[in-house]
């Protein structure tokens, strides 16, 4: 019997329930991949090297790239092959007896190239992010794509009337796994192994990489052991892996053409391609959102994902029990009010103005009396080499007036090496000097402050530091929330980002669930895998759709432009509600398991 912590069905045998369980560990599998590479990691990481190899931006095709777009742009661009495959697999999983292979195929996948990624903090910046930036987009598409054949087991493994119940403690055993590993990870960063390595190192980053490899191949093995291949209505015989293609794709041809037949299926599909789209590239770029715009250390990142990911462990069940008394359709709508309102927020998420508060600049000087010299630390404690670029064309500026003070060598070469030196510590007169060229060259985007000594209290802000909001179309927004809210409550970004985490764990397992349970109402069972497959073309086509909407409006105007038309796609997907009749929907999709014989009229 599988090892279980909770959700059996009353009534069901031994070997169902067995198979259910070991169904819901694969949830817990990867989402050690999904929370720690996809949402905390993954994001932060690609956006830090990036700004580091750029110097925080690059003008690519008359767009300013930043760290968070970039990133944008890789998230979307690893659910291409998802979103196209899907469909096709899909149809073909509906006639072959292939979809625990296919899953198998897309886990190993995902498996070696997330234990791949643990090569890049040992690289330059310039290496880091790009190989960082490919083994992520093929993590996720092993991730995803065997996601999407998965959730296709679900209609096979209870009831109809279970849904809600199988779907949600999936969700939970996903949250509960991906939490636990989160918070092992979150240890040994902190403490640098318990003091064998560099607490945030590279050895540490390279830990939590492989260990999470490891995880989702160990747990997702009970699914591959006791979860059995759904049986097939009509199953077929290939003489060949381009015939089974060439099915797949006159199936999904098929599909297009009759999905009008479900109306209400694809009103719900529509619906759901504008919300995904937008809760999708929430989850994903709130990470590099923290790292580019907030400037949190990694240990918030850590702290938002678990404090949400804690919350929704029982708030996913408590969605199930709500979605079985006024059902999933009302849950969902709620969970996605929530959301609005968690956007609505994150627009105006502003740092507080840095005043007289010396430990929040970047580059901070402390007078040591003994020495008479003022001491060198910096924001997070990532060092002069953690923060600035020593080639890239946005740090430029920066460099020439002030690098000589703060590193020491002739700053050969384009990437930073062991022979560039930090310069911790400067005489009073070097100091004095810096304090006056400081207050003369502000274009740049970092910030300094004097404590102790005769320039005690002296500081200087660059016109590009993240408290300098301005030039953005909606900057009044979050002007406006720390002037009259952030500010007199003097609620910094870490208690913002806090929030948001909070209100994102009560809804996200909520949305999640409800949203496959609501699909797995509508589809006919006999044609399940390649609904489901058309579902995850749909959830992969929003995933590609959203942050690539959001990279270009980032890119073009600034962040929260681009968290403000997500905004706008999710009220439009929420406008749709009203019209999704799920009675009617379920009756449809009935009617047709009958006419394909799986059911009798009378049953």
């Amino acid at each position: 019997m599988a090892f279980s912590l909770g959700g059996k069905i009353d009534g069901m045998n031994e070997d169902d329930n067995r198979a259910l369980t070991s169904w819901y560990w694969y949830d817990w599998a990867n989402q050690a991949f999904a929370l720690t590479v996809g949402t905390v990691l993954g994001g932060q990481l690609i956006t830090r090297y990036f700004n580091l190899a750029t110097g925080g931006s690059s003008e690519i095709a008359g767009f300013n790239v930043t760290g968070t777009s970039f990133y944008a742009a890789v998230l979307g661009l690893s659910m291409v092959f998802v979103a196209i495959s899907s469909p096709i697999l899909g149809a073909i999983a509906d006639r072959i007896r292939i979809k625990k292979k296919i899953v198998w195929i897309y886990t190993l996948v995902g498996v070696v190239f997330t234990a791949f990624m643990g090569v890049a903090p040992h690289l330059d910046a310039n290496s880091a992010y790009r190989l960082l930036a490919f083994c992520f987009l093929m993590g996720q598409i092993g991730m995803a794509g065997g996601n999407t054949i998965y959730y296709a087991f679900m209609p096979y493994l209870a009831e109809q009337n279970q849904m809600e119940k199988v779907s949600s403690w999936g969700y939970a055993y996903g949250f509960a796994g991906g939490s636990l590993i989160l918070i092992l990870h979150l240890v040994v960063l902190v403490t640098g192994a318990f003091g064998l390595t560099d607490a945030y190192g590279p050895w540490t980053l390279t830990f939590a990489f492989v260990t999470t490899s490891l995880w989702w191949l160990g747990f997702g093995l009970p699914f591959f052991r006791n979860t059995p291949e759904p049986e097939i209505a009509n199953e077929r015989s290939y003489g060949s892996i381009m015939e089974a293609v060439g099915d797949g794709f006159n199936e999904v041809r098929s599909t297009f053409r009759e999905v009008k037949k479900y109306r209400i299926l694809v009103i719900y599909l529509v619906s759901y391609l504008l919300f995904y789209d937008v809760l999708h590239t929430v989850g994903g770029v709130a990470t590099s959102f923290a790292e580019n715009d907030l400037r949190l250390p990694v240990l918030m990142n850590f702290v938002l994902i678990l404090l949400a990911n804690i919350i929704a462990i029982p708030m996913s069940v408590v969605g199930g029990m709500l979605a079985a008394r006024y059902g999933a359709k009302s849950v969902l709508g709620g969970s996605i009010g929530v959301y609005m309102v968690v956007l609505i927020l994150a627009t105006g998420f502003a740092p507080l103005d840095l005043e007289d508060d010396h430990d929040r600049f970047d580059f901070r000087y402390d007078y040591d009396s003994e020495s008479d010299e003022y001491v060198l630390s910096t924001l997070h404690d990532r060092g002069v080499k953690g923060w600035v670029s020593k080639s890239g064309s946005g740090d430029e500026e920066f460099r020439n007036a002030f690098l000589h003070y703060m590193i020491e060598g002739a700053l050969d070469g384009d990437v930073w090496s062991d022979s560039d030196v930090e310069r911790t510590r400067i005489s009073v007169d070097e100091a004095t000097l810096l304090e006056s060229e400081m207050h003369g060259m502000l274009d740049h985007r970092w910030s300094f402050s004097f404590k102790g000594g005769i320039l005690d209290g002296d500081h200087s802000v660059g016109n590009n530091h993240i408290t300098i909001i301005e030039g953005g179309p909606i900057d009044w927004w979050p002007n406006f929330l720390r002037d009259n809210v952030w500010g007199p409550l003097n609620f910094g970004v870490t208690l913002q980002w806090i929030l948001l985490g909070t209100m994102v764990g009560f809804v996200q397992g909520s949305a999640g669930a409800q949203a496959r349970s609501l699909f797995a109402y509508l589809v006919p069972k006999s044609r399940t895998t390649e609904f489901f497959g058309f579902f995850g073309f749909m959830g992969k086509a929003a995933a590609v759709i959203g942050p690539f909407i959001f990279a270009f409006f980032s890119a073009a105007f600034d962040t929260r432009f681009g968290i403000m038309v997500l905004l706008v796609i999710l009220v439009l997907g929420l406008i749709l509600f009203p019209l999704i009749d799920v009675e009617e929907g379920k009756k449809v999709a009935r009617q047709a398991d009958i006419d394909a014989g799986l059911y009798s009229e009378e049953e």
